[in-house]
């Protein structure tokens, strides 16, 4: 459900790397008397690639964690790891604090509805691949809970699925994106409360994160993964068909092709879905591709070799600027912010990562912020 990733920016050992700030501080209180300053309980719906992935590495870090699934063979999974799983997101979300959601996009909304009525005091976060129709949804489906329910997505993943391929390490310093609740989707008027209490659930899991709208979030992902999975599939088809593919060329592929197909191989069903879902602003990146792959084409029909050279050499810039704003090496800096989502937001646009977020005693925020060395 996510789209297939890399690891978040790697630490260049500042001070409090490889912490999880927060983990034991930032719980609001609930009905139930517990004391604010308790781990919350971490319920995880849907026990896939991710959701699997997300319940070992929060059970790893020491949070008390239960799953949930309709499926026979994930709750086994889960009895064998010792871990509880319910069969409902109601039942599950009476039993904790912060809900994970890790369903195909077109069943999150329902999901998270049904989990918020369910408990007066839960808080749900997702992971699916695009944020915009799912928020859309939930407004309609729960505007009365909406402002319980933080809208993100983990950068991370793989071409295989189901929990027999979840990894206790696959999430761990994953960049998030994380959008402001849904009840104002812009964060114009809403405080950061949901923010401060799912925080503490992905510290646990080392999580960077970029605070974005659902639509800044869906125009970059069509961009970074969405068109490039299927501009995978299209290069993996003209090398392996005639005319222009087949059989010897098939033989002579080397890691040039290995590199640019590796998420050809995701499957069609859920990549169908997210395509659908984020539909205008994925075929705005495939038409910019084409542009620039037809202009190509043509410079070297035309012999005009400096037209080539000079695509190059803007492919290569542009690679070299991608490369240090996603996994250059970290420093990190500490961040205090008094404007909330406004704040956030705005660095977010920067390109700016944050973590360790929690309230810093004065109505403000104050955790960790990444910046690109050099």
């Amino acid at each position: 459900m996510s789209a297939a990733g890399a690891e978040g920016p790697v630490s260049g050992g500042a001070p409090g790397d490889g912490a999880t700030p927060g983990v034991a501080g930032a719980s609001a209180r609930r009905a139930d008397g517990r004391p604010s300053g308790a781990a919350p309980r971490v319920g995880v719906v849907g026990l896939g690639l991710i959701g699997g992935s997300a319940l070992l590495g929060l059970r790893a870090a020491g949070l008390v964690v239960r799953g949930c699934d309709r499926d026979e063979a994930a709750r086994a999974w889960c009895d064998a790891l010792g871990v509880p799983c319910d069969r409902t997101p109601e039942d599950a979300a009476r039993a904790v604090d912060v809900l994970l959601v890790c369903v195909p996009p077109h069943a999150t909304a329902a999901v998270v509805a049904a989990a918020l009525a369910a408990d007066p005091d839960v808080a749900v976060v997702d992971v699916a691949s695009v944020k915009a129709p799912v928020v859309d949804e939930l407004r309609t489906r729960a505007p009365e809970d909406a402002g319980r329910f933080l809208p993100a997505h983990p950068l991370a993943g793989a071409e295989s699925s189901g929990h027999e391929a979840a990894r206790e390490d696959l999430l761990r310093g994953a960049t998030w994106a994380v959008c402001p609740p849904a009840d104002d989707p812009d964060g114009a008027v809403d405080t950061t409360a949901v923010l401060l209490r799912v925080s503490p659930v992905l510290d646990a899991l080392d999580a960077r994160l970029l605070v974005c709208t659902p639509d800044e979030h869906d125009r970059a992902l069509a961009a970074t993964s969405h068109a490039p999975h299927v501009v995978a599939g299209a290069v993996a088809e003209v090398a392996g068909d005639a005319p222009t593919g087949g059989p010897v060329a098939a033989v002579l592929s080397g890691g040039a092709l290995r590199d640019v197909t590796r998420v050809a191989a995701a499957p069609a069903g859920l990549w169908a879905e997210i395509l659908r879902a984020n539909a205008d602003r994925t075929a705005d990146a495939l038409e910019a591709t084409a542009d620039r792959l037809r202009a190509a084409a043509e410079a070297l029909r035309a012999g005009d070799h400096d037209a080539v050279v000079a695509g190059w050499e803007r492919g290569v810039a542009a690679h070299d600027r991608l490369a240090t704003a996603r996994w250059g090496t970290a420093t990190w800096e500490p961040l205090t912010l008094d404007d909330g989502w406004e704040g956030l937001l705005g660095l977010g646009a920067a390109g700016v990562v944050v973590r360790g977020l929690r309230a810093d005693g004065r109505g403000g925020i104050a955790g960790e912020r990444w910046a690109a060395a050099g």
